[in-house]
């Protein structure tokens, strides 16, 4: 979803707002339209769609506590129902079609970028894609990931994929374009 080229255009912005991004801008060494770039790309590629799929924001520390009040067991249901249900809802609500693509440009890319879920890495080579998943929430969360894209991958695109965890981090090994499950 990168965008191709720049238009101008002229925006009022309120004095404070512009005060807090020159600030912004000055401490992190950076421009104030690179801030503003920043921040309506997050907006048309996440906050606008999220806000409508009824996405909340949380601080971390609680999403890792609820996971540890689960069994083994329970977070690899939830990431089951999750991969069969949320991350089909998901996708289809962002991209309007569930495609291998879409599923790894919604869920994982966009989850790492702007939910900050999980650090994101992908190695592409020819068909065969390695995306790394590195999070501090536990086993449980690796256990959660794990169910969840093996679920999405099997049940809506008949592909199996590889997965190997760790307590943070899963390691997901896939091929786009070969045979789909019988």
């Amino acid at each position: 979803m990168s965008g191709k080229g720049s238009v101008t255009r002229s925006v009022r912005i309120e004095k404070d707002a512009d005060e807090r991004l020159r600030n912004l801008a000055s401490q992190g060494d950076t421009s104030v339209n690179t801030l503003v770039n920043r921040a309506l790309r997050k907006f048309v590629e996440w906050d606008a769609y999220g806000e409508k799929f009824g996405f909340i924001t949380l601080p971390s520390v609680i999403l890792i506590k609820l996971m540890e009040c689960l069994t083994d067991e329970e977070a690899k249901q939830l990431g089951a129902w999750a991969g069969k249900n949320l991350v089909k809802e998901y996708i289809t609500f962002w991209f309007k079609e569930l495609t291998a693509e879409t599923l790894l440009e919604g869920f994982p890319k966009l989850f790492a970028k702007y939910g900050r879920a999980f650090a994101y890495e992908e190695l592409v080579e020819d068909d065969r894609r390695v995306i790394i998943l590195k999070h501090s929430g536990g086993s449980r969360w690796s256990t959660f990931y794990e169910e969840a894209l093996r679920t999405a991958f099997r049940d809506h695109l008949q592909r199996e994929i590889r997965i190997d965890k760790s307590e943070n981090q899963v390691v997901v090994r896939l091929r786009l374009y070969g045979e789909r499950i019988k």
